[in-house]
Formats: structure tokens, sequence, C-alpha cells
């Protein structure tokens, strides 16, 4: 009865992990087909060049050439010289189905507007390279589209063989540490580079399974010993990674190493000469090169009649550059680690993304140190193989790197299910005696920040706007009826600025009301309220939908959402008021739709709203700082006033704080009176000319100010002064000014010739 109680608690464990393997590897599909959803065609990192090799070899029946009118027509550039298995595979699986493939070149169009590179500062800004009609490419997917969705469905299946075979690999490496192989499933499932890589079109789809088949292999083989078959097995999967990516190739010298260490293990005869067992050894170790390279033989016999290199690697490098420098920086290093985590093809994840993934690493690699001496032998020895591995990888990158510059983390790839297993080694050393809840924590961190990216963080990159099927669908929170030309409505607006940012929202409500065959470009502009001052504190200028809906896609009648967020970079500028103007302009010509509101000439410019926006604070002249602060009502200090002669006049500069907000707006009185009090010149205006209203300030807010009188003022003239003050421009009431508790008659303020 014990017995069968054993068995059966032994079976229902077993079922338990076998569910926890399914669902890992169930949610690694899910989650690569959205990211396969979202990205839009042909932007998953080199999709263009990937496709254009399957569709060339899919049209003609074999493999493209460098320099040829071919390579303009289907933009495989330097992906011609990479080795072909799976193109090939890709491509028959095109024939078999039946799929198309014409029309691609429709598909290329470039989006003129795309922010990418180190100087695209915003993050929510339009990263789509090619142009995007939301609807053309909407499902059911047809022709082109059709064929891409379903080598990216057939990647993502070869990619699934990587996330199952890490459990088993795990399971060759460490028998004995069963959850191991769960939470390095889940470092694998999880990565959100992986699963971007795992949902394109991408030959790093093979490479990546066929090596992580190889070392569950060569585990086999060190645990096992030498056999024909495992030899026959091991020098055609080299030699199929090999034809599927040159770092597959990397194997071979692992092998190679595992194998000469094999002389003194079974099934080679213990009384056996060493000699005889250095030779059966060796005959194994040629019989794996031999395969491996009559696999790839006729690959590198082509390239060499070709490009007189065996590898195709100089007239790839002729078209993607070669490096100044073969020095690596820590910056690049640093590259790598973000990118082998998470990377759009030309922007990364805000910086807090990688957080978690660095916690990750930093206590793996703490409990691999920490729990090193409690591995038995053989754990050392596969721990050894792995981490062997690794650094090959490593070395292969570096390589690479000193050659053109190459950081993507994918090109780490074939190593990830070796680390993934050090991680969760790592992890399960330092969670002993806690191990199932560690582990279970760590697979449960993973898997949300792997949804949060595909659910949250991906769209924010690409999504199209929300469309409407009419006005009332829609409630903005000030709402307009602005025309823009013949063909466009704004029916109203969202904006909110986060200064802790800072950040700002704008939702733009439009309503096409007539097909466009252009492609007009949405600005807005952030320009100085003071009248006449032209000056820009920010300019934003794409396609509506962050360049993934441009106009010529709009249908008519349909009422668009336009979501903007925007990250403004600090900038030479106070603290102080800007108008949020839009424009819709033509780009080839840069004339604006001419605007009506509510069926009136407007200009050219709607002015949306005015916002305050955070800046440094401004320097105060120090001579001209007050002994004692005056105080206006309870809101405002004047706390540092000078005069600056000059020939045609005078400047008076002024220092402002804000102590408590205002509810109105304010204008700055300046008099120069005459000895008998009689008014002589003034320089009334609002504080910085407009550019900063009272009504705006907040308390702890400096605004330097300066005003201007038409009137000489000398140096000793005592029977002058000038005064300063707050007053209502709609009633001229003044605000009350105080110096402690003392009240200054008429709130008129003396800052020349005496001051407070």
């Amino acid at each position: 009865m014990k017995a069968l109680t054993f068995h059966a608690s032994r079976i229902m464990h077993h079922a338990s992990r076998f569910t926890y393997l399914c669902l890992i590897l169930a949610c690694f599909i899910v989650l690569a087909l959205i990211h396969g959803l979202v990205v839009p065609p042909f932007e998953n990192l080199d999709e263009v060049e990937h496709f254009g090799v399957v569709r060339y070899i899919a049209d003609h029946g074999r493999l493209p050439v460098h320099g040829t009118p071919a390579a303009e027509v289907y933009h495989y550039r330097q992906e011609a010289s990479q080795p072909p298995l799976y193109y090939l595979l890709s491509a028959g699986l095109v024939r078999l189905l039946g799929l198309q493939t014409y029309g691609a070149g429709a598909f290329l169009r470039l989006n003129p507007w795309v922010a990418c590179g180190p100087g695209a500062a915003d993050l929510y800004d339009n990263r789509a390279v090619l142009y995007h009609d939301p609807n053309a490419e909407a499902f059911p997917w047809r022709g082109t589209l059709l064929t891409l969705h379903v080598l990216r469905a057939w990647s993502t299946l070869l990619q699934a063989v990587t996330v199952a075979g890490t459990y088993a690999l795990a399971r060759l490496a460490l028998p004995q540490r069963r959850e191991v192989g769960l939470v390095a499933m889940a470092v694998v499932a999880f990565n959100p580079q992986f699963l971007l890589v795992a949902s394109g079109v991408n030959n790093d789809n093979l490479v990546t399974p066929l090596v992580m088949v190889g070392l569950c292999l060569l585990l086999r083989v060190w645990r096992d010993g030498l056999s024909l078959r495992r030899s026959v097995g091991l020098g055609i999967l080299i030699g199929l990674a090999g034809l599927t990516k040159l770092s597959g190739w990397l194997l071979l010298p692992l092998s190679a190493v595992v194998i000469l260490i094999c002389a003194h293990r079974p099934p080679v005869p213990k009384t056996s000469p060493a000699i005889r067992n250095l030779l059966f050894v060796i005959c194994h170790l040629s019989f794996v090169i031999f395969l491996a390279s009559a696999v790839n033989g006729w690959w590198f016999w082509r390239n060499w009649q070709l490009y007189g290199d065996p590898t195709a690697l100089r007239p790839m490098l002729a078209l993607v550059g070669v490096r100044d420098s073969s020095a690596l920086s820590l910056s690049v290093v640093g590259l790598m680690f973000r990118s082998f985590w998470g990377q759009i093809p030309c922007s990364f994840y805000p910086p807090a993304f990688y957080a978690p993934y660095g916690v990750l690493l930093a206590l793996a690699v703490g409990g691999l140190a920490l729990g090193w001496r409690r591995l038995v032998a053989a754990e050392r020895v596969a721990v050894a193989i792995l981490v062997g591995w690794f650094l090959l990888v490593v070395v292969g990158w570096v390589r690479w790197e000193t050659m053109t510059p190459a950081t993507g983390g994918r090109l780490l790839f074939p190593a990830l299910p070796a680390v993934a297993l050090l991680v969760a080694l790592g992890i399960g050393n330092l969670a002993q005696g806690r191990l199932a809840v560690g582990n279970w924590v760590v697979v449960g961190v993973l898997a949300l920040l792997a949804w949060w990216t595909a659910l949250w963080i991906l769209p924010g990159f690409f999504a199209p706007p929300p469309h409407y099927l009419d006005a009332s669908a829609i409630q903005p929170n000030h709402p307009v009826d602005a025309t823009l030309g013949d063909a466009v409505r704004l029916l109203g607006y969202d904006v909110a600025l986060n200064e802790r940012g800072p950040t700002l929202d704008v939702t733009l409500y439009w309503e096409a009301l007539a097909p466009m065959a252009e492609d007009h470009v949405v600005a807005m502009q952030m320009v100085s309220p003071v009248p006449g001052d032209t000056t820009l504190r920010w300019n934003y200028n794409s396609w509506p939908g962050r360049g993934n809906y441009p106009t010529s896609a709009w249908q008519p009648g349909e009422v668009i959402a336009d979501r903007y967020r925007f990250r403004l970079l600090e900038d030479d500028f106070p603290t102080q008021a800007w108008d949020l103007h839009l424009v819709i302009y033509r780009k080839e010509t840069e004339e604006r739709l001419p605007v009506r509101l509510a069926g009136i000439d407007a200009g050219d410019s709607l002015v949306l709203t005015r916002l305050r926006v955070p800046g440094h604070l401004p320097s105060c002249p120090e001579k001209g700082r007050l002994t004692s602060e005056v105080h206006f009502g309870e809101a405002v200090a004047l706390t540092h006033a000078s005069v600056v002669p000059g020939q045609e006049g005078a400047r008076v500069v002024l220092c402002w704080e804000a102590v408590q907000p205002l509810p109105a707006d304010y204008t700055v009185f300046v008099h120069l009176l005459d000895a008998s009090g009689t008014l002589v010149s003034t320089g009334d205006g609002p504080p910085m000319q407009g550019a900063f209203p009272t009504s705006m300030w907040c308390p702890g807010d400096v605004v330097l100010d300066v005003h201007h009188l038409s009137s000489a003022v000398g140096e000793g003239e005592t029977d002058q002064r000038i005064t300063v003050g707050l007053y209502r421009l709609e009633d001229g009431s003044r605000l009350p000014a105080y110096v402690g508790d003392v009240p200054i008659p008429d709130a008129a303020v003396s800052v020349w010739p005496d001051c407070p």
C-alpha cells in the first residue's frame, strides 16, 4: 500500500510539472503571437531583408547573389550573405502553402518622420520606419501580408522548440534539480527580446533551437559516452546550425573539447592503451568534423566561386560597414545588456525596464558562487560545459563587434538556453530551503514583465489611434469646431502636462470629411505667448497617430482619437507659460492648411491652450536685493529691484517670488514720477511681457521681470522716483503692498533712488 501511494504521488508530481511546462510554453506562444500582431509588417529586426531572401528563393528557386539588379528589387541587402537553411525552409513553406509574395515592394515606403537613433529623445514618438495603413494591414490578411504572418508564426513555432528544449537541457545537466528546468524555461520564454525575435522573420529563429538540441546531445555524449549514433547526430546538427548562421559553427570547438575529454570515459575499455583511446576519440571527432563540413561544403564552395570568400563576409561587410576602432567600450557592453533583454528596431525601453533583469543576473551570479561547492562532480562538469558555450558565443560576438557595429542582443541568443539554466541554478541556490517559493516568485515576475511589455510598452511605439464611427462616441475635455483645409475637422482635444517629467499628453479628436491623396503633416508647437515673439520651446512634426496613421489612409466619416505622449527635454528657459499651437501642412511645400473656427477664418494655426512649463530658476542681480522684502497681499514678494539707466530710457529689473497662488492675472506698473508726483513715464505691462501671467505662478516660482521706461533717468537724481506695484487691468485695483506689517501708501513701492 505504501509503495502504491508513493508511485501515485510521483505520478501526480510529474503531472503537475508537465502542466507547468505546458503552461509556460503556451504563454510563450501566445506572447510571441501578440508581438507578431502588435509590431507592424516588416518593422521587426531586419525583417525587410530576411523576408527579401525568402521571397527571392520562393520566386526563383535559387539563392540570391550580391551586386545584381534583383538586390534592389528584393531589398535583401547584407542578408544574401547569410547561410541559407532558414530561408530555404521558409521558402519551401511558402511554395508548399501556395502563398503569394508579389507586391511586397509596396509595403516598403519609408516614413520620413521616423524617430530613430540616439537623437530621438522622445520615448513615445514615432518608431515605425515604414508607411502603414492600418485599414489595409488589418485582419483578414491577403497576399504578401498573409505570407509574412505565416512566416512569423513559423518562426514562433521554431523557437517553441528552444523553450521546451531548455527544460530537456536542464534535466540532462542537473537531473537531481527538477525545478531548475521550469525556471530556466521561464527565463527563455519570458525574455521580451527573445519574444520579439521569435515573432519576426529572422534566421536566429532556426539557429537557436538547433544549437539547443546540439547542447543536449553534447551533454548526452559526456554522460553516456561516445557512440556512432551520437557522433552522426552531432556532426549533422553542427552542420545544420552552421548552415543557418555562422555562429552555429561555434558548437564545433566545444564539441571537440568534450569529445577529447571523453578519451578516458566509457565505452572505451579501461584496459585499452591510452593511444587506442585517443585514436578512438580522434576518429569520432574526425567523423563529426567530416559530417559538419559535408553539410556545408557546397555553400562554402559557392561563396568561393562568387566572392572569393567561403564565408561571404566580405560582401556583407561592404554593405553594413566596418568599425573604425577595434576597441570595445563599457557603453557597448551596456547596449548589449539592454538589447539582450529588450529593444525594438530603433529604440530602447525606459531605463527602469532593465532594472529587474540586472537584479536577476546579480542574484544568479551570487547564487552560483555561493552554491558551487554544493554541486556534485557531474553537475560541475555540466555547468562548465554550459559556461564554456556562453564564453564561446561572447568571444564570437566580440570578434564580430570589432569588425562592424553589432550590439544587437539576439547575437547572444544561441547561448540563451545555457544562460537561462545558469540563472535558474543560481536563483535555486539562493532559495535553498525556500526553493518552491523563490523559484515561482522569479517565474511570476518574469511572466508579468513579459505580459506588461507585450500589452502596454510595445503598443506604445506602434499602435494606431482608436477609430470611432461617429462623433457621439467621444467626449473631449475641450470641444471645438475647427476645420483645417477641406477634408479635416478637429472636434476637440485633451491636454495634460505633468510637470514632474515633464511629460505632455495630448489627444486630438479628428474627423475625416473626404478622402485625401496627400499625407499631411501634423505639427504641434510650444510658442512664446509674448505678442510678436516667435520663439519655440518645442516643436513636433509627424504623420497622425505618431506616424502610424497617415492621412491618405483615413476613411471619410471616421472619427480618430489621436493620442500622444511627449517627454519635454530640458532647455535654457525659465519656468513660464507657452501657447500650444496646432498646424497641418503639406510636407513638400510647407504650405499650411487654412483654419476656420466655427466657420470663421482663423489664420493658419490653431492655439489649443496655454501651458505652464517648468524650467530653471532665473538668477536675480545680487546688487538689487532689497533689504526688506515687499509683500503684495499674501501671494507675492518683491525680492530684488534695480534700475539700469540708458541714453534713451532705463531698464527696471524686478525679481518676484510666488508665495501663494494668485487667482487672477495682474499687470505690473512701473512709474517714473517727478518731484510733484506727476507721472513722467510708464513701463506698465504683464510680467515677462506676457510670458508668465500671475495666475500661473506657483509657490516657489522666481520671476525675473524687465520693464522699460522711455524717459532717461540720471545718477543722483533726487527730484524723480520710480515706483512699482501690481494691479488688475480690468478695474485698476491694486494689490496691497507691505513691508513687514506696515502698509505702503497706494501700494506703490519706491525702487529708485531709494529702496525698502
